[in-house]
């Protein structure tokens, strides 16, 4: 005969050795970053490839807008912001979902903004090179190593900004 403590014992182990083992499938990782240089202009712009959405021909994605080193909004310095897009690779549309800013330090903001109907891509435009490196696997900036962190891209984008890198 098992006591009650020997079958609180066994149901605890049970419980407890599910939980290791469907701990890893359930948790909620976000994909590691892969920060592709799309763009240089009035900002570095790079496509997070690793956190791409797909549903069809349509991509649901983050892009990181790096600033010029030392850009201020009121008293505080900021190393960029993420746009959030939905662009439609066959109709070659963008739909703008928001905006969420970067501090300098990483510190991000909340995302605002609601998502603005879907528009063509404009020729020659930021939104036209992230469409191209998404659906179309374009590398504009092939020797520039892909970006594993914000701080990283940010190294990264501010002197390409300055010296005005062509692809």
């Amino acid at each position: 005969m098992t006591s009650r403590l020997d079958q609180f014992r066994a149901a605890r182990n049970a419980l407890l050795a599910f939980c290791l083992w469907t701990g890893p499938a359930l948790a909620q990782t976000p994909a590691p970053l892969e920060l592709r240089l799309a763009d240089v202009g009035r900002f570095a712009v790079f496509v997070d490839m690793g956190g791409v959405q797909w549903t069809g021909r349509v991509a649901k994605l983050r892009v990181l807008q790096v600033a010029e080193g030392g850009f201020k909004a009121g008293a505080e310095e900021f190393w960029g912001g993420w746009r959030h897009e939905v662009i439609d690779c066959d109709a070659r549309t963008i739909a703008h979902a928001g905006f969420s800013s970067v501090r300098a330090g990483g510190r991000e903001g909340p995302l605002t903004g609601d998502q603005r109907p879907a528009q063509p891509l404009p020729v020659g435009s930021p939104d036209e090179a992230v469409a191209k490196v998404v659906c179309d696997g374009w590398r504009p900036y092939a020797t520039i190593p892909v970006s594993t962190s914000v701080a990283l891209a940010v190294a990264t984008g501010r002197p390409l900004i300055e010296s005005g890198a062509e692809p």
